[in-house]
């Protein structure tokens, strides 16, 4: 964890860097009275664009804000375009050395294409499998800096860097350039290393084009959305317009939302409250799951009882107040638990899991208390255990079957491992949910999110003990694989989903 930051830090400070490098070149350039005219334009117009571009680039992911944006979405891919023009320009006239020049160019070539094949999803299009690999690759390489947020989140982008068509002035300068010429070159290669796994990751989800959904003569497979981004305070008014109607479209079975540390008090939880009772019926069912507290490490760290008695105080508020059909204490104990607050002993999970289960219990009997697994290794297998047997406190077990960097493949691979773990539970097996399922438009392309969609629940209606599904999620917020898209259209997966609520209805009880 520690050492993700600090690969973090030096990636955002290698992009600050950049930044200004290109906008001190960019002005020199432009003085030079012998460098073409061209060359110039491009290069100050490049510049000018770079910081409003890559600002938009990443406020226009989410459905907050993307909306007012869409109309100047063009203008990242434009920017890193003309980076790219800029690359080539220098090196076919030969205003830089090619050793320099051409590494730079692929660099930027990259970027541009990258950009490009993004700017297509955004629009409903879909690019072709290489502008789709290289966009998969691209992510996996920045993975290496930021781990999983590297495939959700808008925040991390690839800063283009000009070529400096003109002599060093001094040592400094000549040192600085030698620094980012290997640090462009370093992820360049790092991307051209990870193409064959992009290629393969957006192959994956072919095989799954033709998967049937198992039929459910008793009705017992219910259909989940999450709502909202994750709350640290009441929901912005335009989810809730949107996710309320999106529910209601979709006439879904369950609601699901993460409630953070933040909003698990005072006025947030009661405009929390106000908002979910709209949905609520006795046919749609409320799931609520605790997250995380922003500086979770740093909190957890310092003491990790005190951490642990606030968080049982938030369930305590939280079922008061909400009073869910499922409560889940953590989201994910095993992946996003892991990466904000380390790897914790199983133990640690058991002790406050039932705490929260007793607590829960005693506030709301009919509350039912539940836990996910998601990293599917050896502790994830060992709270599995627990919690899936007749000892544990815990009503209902779970999965988390998102797409990865792989596509499905490690999905896949999951399935077989979940099989496994629910069959040595057979005799009396405790209710068992898919808690998130989902894929990543902006990574593997809109259609390859219906499909990873598809894939997990053709599986689940397969499985006996699996009596529901929660898709992730209605709109692209923090994470970019909702639904809805930031300019409010509707993803290629919602016909899909329709489709699969239908057949489902359709094999139910008459």
């Amino acid at each position: 964890m520690i050492s993700h930051r600090l690969l973090a830090l030096g990636y955002l400070l290698f992009s600050l860097a950049v930044i200004g490098w290109d906008i001190l070149l960019a002005g020199r350039i432009a003085q030079l009275p012998k460098t073409p005219r061209v060359f110039q334009a491009v290069t100050a117009f490049a510049a000018l664009l770079l910081a409003p571009a890559a600002l938009v680039a990443i406020s226009a992911a989410s459905v907050l804000y993307g909306r007012a944006l869409q109309t100047v979405g063009w203008l990242w891919p434009l920017t890193t375009l003309l980076f790219a023009v800029q690359a080539l320009y220098a090196v076919g006239r030969r205003l830089v050395t090619p050793v320099l020049g051409f590494p730079l160019f692929a660099y930027n070539g990259i970027i541009a294409l990258v950009a490009i094949a993004k700017y297509i999803i955004s629009r409903g299009g879909e690019p072709s499998e290489m502008m789709l690999a290289l966009t998969a690759a691209q992510t996996t390489m920045l993975r290496f800096f930021f781990a999983a947020p590297a495939l959700w989140s808008p925040a991390y982008l690839q800063i283009p860097l000009f070529s400096p068509a003109l002599p060093a002035r001094w040592k400094f300068t000549r040192f600085v350039r030698v620094v980012l010429a290997i640090a462009a070159i370093g992820m360049t290669a790092l991307v051209f290393v990870e193409l064959p796994a992009g290629y393969a990751a957006v192959r994956s989800y072919q095989p799954h084009a033709n998967d049937k959904l198992q039929e459910h003569p008793e009705g017992d497979f219910k259909i989940g959305l999450k709502i909202f981004p994750n709350l640290r305070s009441g929901p912005p008014p335009i989810a809730l317009t949107n996710d309320l109607n999106l529910a209601d479209t979709l006439a879904i079975d369950a609601v699901s939302i993460v409630i953070d540390p933040e909003a698990a008090r005072g006025v947030a939880l009661d405009s929390i409250a106000r908002s979910v009772d709209q949905l609520r019926t006795d046919s749609t069912q409320l799931i609520v799951a605790l997250g995380y507290p922003k500086d979770a490490g740093d909190l957890f760290r310092r003491s990790r009882d005190a951490y642990t008695a606030a968080r049982i105080r938030d369930i305590n508020r939280i079922a008061r107040r909400l009073r869910p059909d499922y409560l889940i204490p953590a989201v994910d104990p095993y992946s996003e638990g892991s990466r904000l607050l380390g790897s914790q002993p199983v133990e640690y999970w058991i002790d406050y899991l039932t705490r929260a289960a007793n607590l829960a219990h005693y506030i709301a009997p009919r509350i039912k208390v539940a836990v996910a697994a998601s990293a599917y290794g050896t502790r994830d297998s060992a709270l599995y255990a627990w919690a899936a047997g007749p000892q544990s406190r815990i009503d209902a077990v779970g999965f988390s079957l998102l797409a990865g960097f792989d596509g499905v493949t490690s999905t896949d691979s999951y399935h077989h491992i979940a099989q496994r773990w629910m069959q040595q539970y057979a005799a009396h097996p405790k209710e068992h949910w898919v808690f998130a399922a989902g894929g990543y438009p902006m990574v593997h392309g809109e259609r390859n999110q219906r499909l990873a969609l598809w894939d997990v629940l053709s599986w689940a209606t397969a499985q006996p003990a699996i009596k529901g599904l929660v898709v992730y999620e209605a709109g692209d917020y923090d994470a970019i694989r909702g639904l809805r898209a930031p300019g409010g259209r509707l993803r290629a997966v919602v016909p899909a989903l329709l489709r699969a609520e239908r057949a489902l209805a359709e094999s139910g009880p008459k």
